[in-house]
């Protein structure tokens, strides 16, 4: 049985202007791998160019941005207004060193290391309920 979904005039329009901004982008690429003593994160995003890929770490969370030139005019060597195009957010266990993460670019794709910190790795603890 197929059920005819409505979606909303303005999720539409919403839908329609991302596209546009964003030239129709590509899904990007990206591949989480743990290693001895770090995770290994490959990204490849089509028509992205090495100086673009922006990256962030906050409240354990890696975000992978890139941004876009908004409201250029024709007569500007350089865009005034960017906003952030989201390429992916990775969410970083608790015993990744923050402090060392280091990424470079090669072969046409990111490759960013996230060493473990072995001294937070493992900890557990049980917390007993009041009742």
């Amino acid at each position: 049985m197929n059920k005819k979904i409505e979606i909303p005039r303005n999720i539409l329009a919403d839908i329609d202007f991302n596209n546009t901004l964003n030239g129709g982008r590509t899904e990007p690429n990206i591949e989480v791998n743990q290693t001895g003593n770090a995770y290994e994160v490959f990204v490849k995003v089509a028509g992205l160019s090495a100086d673009h890929l922006q990256m962030d770490v906050q409240d354990n969370r890696l975000w992978l941005y890139a941004l876009q030139p908004v409201l250029k005019k024709a007569e500007e060597d350089e865009a005034q207004n960017f906003v952030p195009q989201t390429i992916g957010q990775i969410m970083l266990p608790n015993f990744v060193d923050l402090e060392n993460i280091s990424a470079k670019y090669y072969n046409h794709q990111w490759k960013i290391v996230m060493p473990i910190d072995e001294h937070r790795k493992g900890f557990k603890k049980r917390i007993d309920v009041e009742i």
